[in-house]
């Protein structure tokens, strides 16, 4: 009985002391990663950010705008054969305008509009990652595009689980992996998105990657290369509403 207590004893401290350097361990990951992108000061500093670039859409090149106000506006433009589009998230509503689809401006559905409200967030979810509601767990290592990266799943408060891979050298973001629903539309069908991150520039101290790799063949698939990238810069009161 003795021996069956100390046994019982020594795997409970065991499971702890494991879980305790795993706890360390992600958040080492998690403040390297910050400090890599210039640290949370200066993240959380950046109140506005103006990207411009162009992507590829339907086998033409896309010119595309992205403005971004913390916690009240993601606004993607995008020109494409004479026609402009854009998609505009807020708190409290999204509507998306893609004339070469329909004429009319759309509303997007709540249950996804929530889903994407995550842009609203300039520094990301991996900073302050506790106190925005996630759970982090470190999930080991994985090779992404030849590089070794850490794997770290961030889990909300519903249980939807996100996977940040950061790069163990310059310990930025290579990729992510996240399961979100298909299209605009209400679509209970869930989908992983895999996103790449690369060719990051430091503007005003902070680190931004040029090139994000959306895989798959739908509409939001592609390379976007950003070459101009703008912080903290004013904004138009006019990008916050649609318009035809």
């Amino acid at each position: 009985m003795k021996n069956l207590y100390l046994f019982v004893t020594f795997v409970i401290a065991f499971v702890l002391f494991v879980r305790a350097v795993n706890a360390q361990s992600v958040d080492d990951i998690i403040n390297q990663y910050v400090t890599a992108r210039g640290g949370k000061d200066k993240l959380e500093g950046v109140k506005s950010l103006y990207l411009e670039g162009s992507t590829q859409m339907m086998g033409n090149e896309v010119d595309v705008k992205i403005t971004r106000v913390q916690g009240q506006l993601s606004r993607r433009d995008f020109e494409v054969g004479g026609n402009e589009g854009y998609m505009i998230i807020t708190p409290e509503k999204g509507w998306f305008y893609f004339p070469m689809r329909s004429d009319d401006v759309q509303e997007i559905p709540a249950e996804r509009l929530k889903a994407m409200q995550e842009q609203l967030d300039i520094a990301g979810p991996l900073v302050d990652y506790a106190a925005k509601g996630y759970k982090a767990t470190l999930l080991g290592k994985d090779t992404v595009k030849g590089k070794n990266a850490w794997e770290v799943q961030l889990t909300d408060s519903a249980g939807k689980n996100s996977i940040y891979l950061i790069d163990t050298s310059t310990h930025l973001l290579v990729q992510t992996r996240i399961k979100t629903s298909m299209g605009l539309q209400n679509n209970n069908q869930q989908t992983e998105v895999v996103t790449d991150y690369g060719d990051y520039k430091e503007v005003d101290g902070v680190m931004f990657p040029q090139t994000i790799t959306t895989e798959g063949t739908g509409m939001g698939a592609g390379t976007m290369m950003f070459d101009t990238i703008k912080v903290n810069q004013p904004v138009d009161p006019s990008l916050f509403k649609p318009s035809k």
